[in-house]
């Protein structure tokens, strides 16, 4: 059995390791530019104290990360 993750573009195998960001990360479902996160998504707060790194994956050869950004078992 192969458990190896795969890219979903390319197939290529993914490298797992670890994203992180002294500064928070959020999501938009538009393209447009703005001057402020005020109400959209976050899906890593942030960092106060230390860094927190989240599990993720990446291809090399697409630029592709994949991570989870909240715990199957975390509230909204």
């Amino acid at each position: 059995m192969d458990d190896m993750l795969r890219c979903p573009e390319c197939g290529n195998e993914l490298k797992g390791g670890y994203i992180f960001s002294p500064r928070r990360i959020c999501w938009s479902d538009s393209p447009d530019s703005i001057f402020a996160d005020f109400g959209s998504e976050i899906l890593i707060e942030d960092a106060w104290l230390k860094v927190k790194k989240t599990p993720a994956s990446r291809c090399e050869e697409c630029n592709l990360v994949l991570f989870k950004h909240k715990e199957n078992n975390e509230e909204n």
